[in-house]
């Protein structure tokens, strides 16, 4: 799989969205992890990451978009990392009590 992405055979779109899920994913667990166990500065820690992570990617569609219409494409694009962000972090904290 990482030769095939590394080659470029995986579509720009697939690539970015894999990424960003299993990005969530991690945010996700260690971010209801910390929550759990009341470590708010670890949680924090973890919540900047994850955005400093989408930040990136968004950056990475930028560099590598090779068709018409970027700024609308950007646009959708960090919307929806930007909802599912506030979507995943919410789920986090639903382990406080």
């Amino acid at each position: 799989m990482l030769t095939k992405q590394r080659s470029g055979r995986f579509r720009l779109a697939g690539s970015y969205w894999a990424a960003y899920f299993f990005g969530a994913s991690l945010f996700f667990i260690f971010g209801s992890r910390a929550v759990d166990n009341g470590q708010w500065f670890l949680y924090s820690a973890i919540m900047a990451g994850m955005m400093m992570y989408t930040l990136l990617l968004i950056i990475g569609v930028r560099a590598n978009y090779k068709g018409r219409q970027l700024w609308k494409v950007m646009s959708r694009t960090s919307s929806v990392f930007m909802i599912t962000n506030i979507l995943v972090g919410i789920c986090t904290l639903g382990f406080v009590y």
